[in-house]
């Protein structure tokens, strides 16, 4: 049965309350090494948080929005690099935590954080000129979505996305199934090949990059055998990936997008 927009909001920000307790009891800076990888984006091609960073610096953006900040970790540590950025999310209690995790990582002064639903969020047109997007549209209907990224960007401006997707409807069969928990919020999906061409329909598809294949492993294995094994994992990831086709086995995939003129 489907949901009202307005349903969905609730469920979300019932949701977050208890994910907002978590991450204030685990505020803590980023440290040092992980600045310095992100700085670099050495290992973009293995890995997907830093391929969304690279994306976004290859353009240099000089007003990032991070749409849907949950509690700020990305926000501020694109501050950290020296980016000015403005964090939005529905969730009053994620942005109290940003807030907080934003003086203690010393970035009060260019990264700033508003309570808003996507959807509808009450800023300038064109006011970015560039957007992060991490998990975040497929919590929405997409062209709700969509429609915000165009309002929001300058012209020419990009958008970074990194979303779960689920080609394969075996895979999907398998995982709806399986034993292992899931966190995940009420109403989220991954996306379809639908959707991802769909997106491509809106904006200008500039480079994309998909991942997690022999990696989905780590949520079945315990985190320090995984954790020394990872880089083999994702170096193989994405040698199996160059073979046609065997990216409709992947679940996720890192899209940087222009806006249309």
């Amino acid at each position: 049965m489907s949901i009202t927009n307005e349903q969905r909001l609730d469920n979300e920000i019932a949701y977050h309350v208890l994910i907002a307790q978590r991450e204030r009891e685990n505020l803590a800076p980023t440290p040092q090494d992980i600045i310095d990888r992100y700085q670099n984006c050495a290992r973009w091609r293995t890995r997907y948080t830093e391929c969304v960073i690279h994306f976004l610096k290859l353009h240099n953006p000089r007003h990032i929005c991070d749409f849907g900040c949950g509690s700020g970790e990305m926000a501020c540590r694109l501050g950290r690099l020296g980016f000015r950025v403005t964090g939005l999310d529905v969730s009053p209690e994620l942005i109290e935590v940003a807030r907080e995790r934003a003086q203690l990582e010393g970035v009060s002064d260019n990264v700033k954080f508003m309570v808003a639903d996507g959807a509808s969020v009450n800023l300038t047109n064109g006011a970015f000129d560039a957007i992060l997007a991490m998990s975040v549209v497929h919590h929405m209907p997409i062209d709700d979505a969509l429609n915000t990224f165009e309002r929001l960007l300058c012209p020419g401006g990009r958008v970074a996305l990194l979303e779960p997707v689920a080609y394969s409807q075996t895979l999907q069969w398998l995982r709806d199934r399986s034993a292992v928990e899931k966190d995940v919020s009420p109403d989220e999906r991954q996306l379809s090949a639908k959707e991802v061409t769909h997106i491509g329909k809106r904006f200008v598809i500039e480079e994309e990059r998909h991942f997690y294949l022999l990696s989905r492993l780590r949520r079945v294995f315990p985190d320090s055998w995984f954790h020394r094994t990872e880089r083999v994992f994702s170096w193989l990831d994405q040698c199996l990936l160059l073979i046609p086709g065997v990216s409709h086995f992947a679940g996720v995939i890192a899209i940087l997008a222009r806006k249309r003129s």
